[in-house]
């Protein structure tokens, strides 16, 4: 009957997934690699043809054992697929040259049938390995992505000239290098694609020029990461509005009117020229590695962003500035915009631990604050941030205790207990000494249980006085919004080990009783054998 039931309940589960519209389950399958996809068809007929009309396709060269292997798969998949089905994303993940059969095979296929989105995913390049660009050709494509997963060190050449993709609006490049064999300096490969809105370039490098330069009337959006070898970054698009920069070294020289969003996190302070940022709302200034001799280079970057009206600055930073003897600050305050200036350390525990002495200079305030005196002025610090992470982690810790008093207290409730053996009365004398092992087995494991119990009361009671010795070093505004919270988690403590304790003492008492029918057993025994 079970194994009824079981078929039963397993095919209305199947019947309610094949029930599903197909544009459903083109979807669901579309995060496997088609491989998975065409698997399916051996369901049912049902499924037996579900995947020829999938708008996805993921192809990876790693899913086979060898390249050939893998290039034979992609031509039966091709081969039978619903022609008339068009190719809305496609993730090639593959090894070896881009040149390759079966690369050429895939990306022409998908331009043949208006791919929107393409991701592309490079394995283990060589360094002389290079992607051509008229590899991509098409004028359905919206969003390309394309990540190079190096051997080595260094940076794969792999974009080599000018694409034209104009409907591209999305463009996403890891680990490439930039460059124009023809002209021999590295330009704007961008410039053709007309509709560019979103622009990220991580880890990249240029070759046959030490600069960079990005030119276009419609970019909005625009990060750049870890630049490698870049001298200088030049910057041109009158419709940005939203700027990313981490961990870059070259100088950046950015035309960007309309800028409205500023972020830049780093080990040393940004080289930033511009024409200024008038429309700039938001700003969130990073420096972690940021020393004295570099208190001059982050006031001159703060004066780019003196438009700002919401500025966010690491704790950090504001050490540094506030350690310099040689900084003059009491020339008028730039930021006249200001709405909101937060301040935050980057971690909780300072690189330099000497900074945590460090008091923020009162020059250094009025320099950020005089200028907008209605602005609010937020600053979160280390204490703080430690404070809230071990309240969080105390949390977790008391709920998996109350879990734990639970099950332990239903236990005592129904009366669980060791089973006692039931021997024949002839082996009395195994018997005794079976007994009183049991009695003594029993305040054993009571001794381990109470001793796992006070361990864990005298963790959440040194966290919740981690917490307080926390508190005292805040400021009133800032622990102010901690205490109703530390509160709160003092009482569920007491509450959580005056259970542990209830729990302990039931146990005692369920002890000291099987004990006592233990003795009683051993004195009818020896009693009976006198």
């Amino acid at each position: 009957m079970d194994s009824r039931y079981g078929k039963m309940r397993m095919n209305v589960e199947i019947d309610r997934l094949s029930s599903l519209p197909d544009d459903l389950i083109h979807k669901i399958l579309s995060f496997r690699p088609i491989r998975d996809a065409i698997g399916t068809s051996v369901l049912s007929s049902r499924w037996r043809f579900i995947w020829t009309s999938m708008p996805y396709l993921n192809f990876s060269s790693e899913d086979f054992f060898t390249l050939p292997k893998f290039s034979k798969f992609v031509t039966h998949v091709l081969s039978r697929r619903n022609n008339l089905t068009e190719v809305y994303s496609l993730k090639l993940t593959f090894r070896g040259k881009a040149s390759q059969v079966f690369v050429k095979r895939i990306l022409n296929y998908a331009f043949s049938h208006n791919v929107q989105q393409l991701n592309v995913v490079w394995l283990d390049v060589n360094i002389d390995m290079t992607f051509p660009l008229s590899l991509f050709s098409s004028k359905s494509l919206n969003s390309l992505t394309m990540q190079i997963v190096k051997r080595y060190r260094f940076i794969s050449k792999c974009l080599t000239s000018t694409w034209e993709l104009p409907t591209l609006t999305t463009l996403d490049l890891h680990s490439v290098t930039l460059c124009d064999d023809e002209a021999d300096k590295c330009v704007c490969i961008f410039s053709k694609c007309a509709n560019l809105k979103n622009l990220t370039l991580k880890d990249y490098a240029t070759t046959g020029s030490d600069g960079l330069s990005i030119f276009h009337p419609c970019l909005a959006n625009l990060t750049l990461e870890n630049d490698n070898f870049v001298k200088v970054v030049s910057v041109v698009a009158p419709q940005l509005e939203n700027l990313t920069i981490r961990y870059c070294f070259a100088e950046h020289v950015i035309s960007s009117p309309h800028l409205a969003s500023f972020l830049y996190e780093g080990s040393y302070p940004l080289n930033l020229s511009t024409d200024g940022f008038h429309s700039l709302e938001k700003a969130d200034i990073c420096i972690s590695g940021s020393q004295e001799e570099h208190a001059h280079r982050i006031i001159c970057l703060l004066q780019h962003l003196r438009s700002a009206k919401f500025l966010t600055l690491n704790l950090e930073l504001l050490e540094t500035l506030s350690s310099s003897l040689d900084l003059n600050l009491h020339q008028p305050s730039l930021f006249v915009n200001l709405k909101s200036l937060k301040i935050y350390p980057q971690t909780a525990y300072s690189w330099n631990p000497a900074s945590k002495k460090v008091a923020i200079s009162t020059e250094l305030k009025s320099y950020l604050l005089d200028g907008s005196p209605g602005a609010t002025f937020t600053m979160v610090l280390r204490e703080e941030i430690e404070a809230r992470k071990l309240i969080a982690k105390l949390g977790v810790l008391l709920e998996k205790e109350k879990d734990n008093t639970k099950t332990s207290s239903a236990r005592v409730e129904r009366g669980e207990a060791p089973v006692e053996s039931h021997k024949p009365k002839t082996e009395k004398k195994l018997k005794i000494g079976g007994d009183v092992a049991q009695i003594k087995g029993y305040w054993e494991d009571l001794g381990v249980q109470i001793e796992q119990r006070n361990k864990t009361a005298r963790l959440f009671l040194s966290k919740l006085q981690r917490i307080e010795q926390l508190l005292t070093v805040l400021p009133a505004s800032n622990k102010a919004k901690i205490q109703p919270c530390f509160s709160t988690l003092c009482a569920e403590v007491d509450n959580v080990i005056s259970k542990i304790t209830d729990s302990m003492k039931v146990q005692c008492d369920e002890n000291q009783s099987r004990s006592s029918v233990c003795f009683r057993k051993i004195a009818t025994t020896l009693g009976s054998s006198s």
